[in-house]
C-alpha cells in the first residue's frame, strides 16, 4: 500500500513539474508573439508616417528678381538603387540605357553652355525604414550613383525625402548661383519629381522637364504625369525643341 501511495505522490509532482514547465512555456511564446505584434506595429506606424513625410511639398521663399537670368540642370536620383545593379524595380532597369544616355547627352548641352549641373541622390538613415529596404541606406551600394551616369560637376545633393529641397543645400546652391529656372531630368516622374517640381514652382522657380530624360514606373505614369505637369503650368520640352537661354 505505501508502495502505490509513494508512487502516487512521485506521478502528482511530475505532473505539477510539467504542468509548471507548460506554464513557463506558454509564456515565452505568448511573450514572443506580444513582441512580434509590437515589432510589426512598429514597422507599420513607421512605415506610415515615413510615406507622410516623404510626400510633404516645401513651401520655401520666393526667390528675387536677380536681373539676370541663369538656368540649371536638377538629376534627380540615377542611382544604383534605382536604375543601377542594386535596382528592385526591373522596369527602371530595362529603361535605364536609354533613360541615361539621353541624361549624358542633356549634361554635355548644360556643360557646353557653362550652365549649373546639380545632381540629387536618396539616402535613408532610418534603420526600421532599412530593415523592410536597405537599397538606400546611409553608405550602401545603392546610394551611389549609377556608373554609366557621366558626372558634370561635383554638386551631390543628398536628400531623404521626395523633396529635394527639404534639409538640403539645393536651396542655398541656387540662390547662390542666382537660378531662376530649373531643367529637371531622372525619376520617378510621380514621386520625387513631381514633389521637387512643385517645391520649386512654389519658390517661384520656371520649371522644365525634359520628356525623354524623365522615368516613372511605367510608361502610362509617365505620360499621365506629364499631363498633370502641363496642366499646373510647368514645360515639358523634348530633346528637339530644347534650347537653353542664359
Amino acid at each position: 500500500m505505501d508502495y502505490f501511495l509513494i508512487h502516487a505522490e512521485d506521478h502528482d509532482e511530475n505532473q505539477k513539474t510539467m504542468n509548471k514547465k507548460k506554464g513557463i512555456l506558454k509564456k515565452i511564446i505568448l511573450c514572443i508573439i506580444g513582441v512580434v505584434i509590437l515589432f510589426v506595429l512598429v514597422m507599420a506606424v513607421s512605415l506610415v508616417i515615413f510615406e507622410k513625410n516623404a510626400s510633404v511639398i516645401s513651401k520655401g521663399e520666393p526667390i528675387k528678381n536677380y536681373g539676370n537670368h541663369n538656368c540649371a540642370l536638377l538629376v534627380v536620383d540615377i542611382q544604383e538603387a534605382t536604375t543601377g545593379e542594386t535596382s528592385m524595380n526591373s522596369y527602371y532597369k530595362e529603361e535605364s540605357d536609354t533613360l541615361i544616355a539621353w541624361i549624358n547627352h542633356i549634361t554635355d548641352v548644360f556643360k557646353y553652355s557653362n550652365s549649373l549641373i546639380i545632381y540629387v541622390r536618396n539616402e535613408v538613415a532610418n534603420p526600421l525604414i532599412n530593415l523592410v529596404n536597405s537599397s538606400f541606406a546611409r553608405g550602401g551600394t545603392g546610394t551611389k550613383f549609377d556608373k554609366r551616369l557621366k558626372l558634370g560637376s561635383d554638386i551631390d545633393i543628398v536628400k531623404s525625402r521626395n523633396d529635394a529641397f527639404i534639409n538640403t543645400e539645393l536651396d542655398s546652391v541656387l540662390i547662390r548661383n542666382r537660378i531662376d529656372e530649373l531643367y529637371i531630368v531622372g525619376l520617378d516622374a510621380a514621386y520625387c519629381i513631381n514633389v521637387t517640381s512643385e517645391a520649386a514652382r512654389n519658390r517661384n522657380y520656371k520649371v522644365n522637364l525634359i520628356a525623354e530624360a524623365i522615368l516613372s514606373e511605367s510608361e502610362a505614369m509617365k505620360d499621365s504625369m506629364i499631363t498633370d505637369f502641363k496642366k499646373r503650368g510647368m514645360t515639358v520640352l523634348n530633346i528637339k525643341n530644347m534650347f537653353i537661354d542664359r
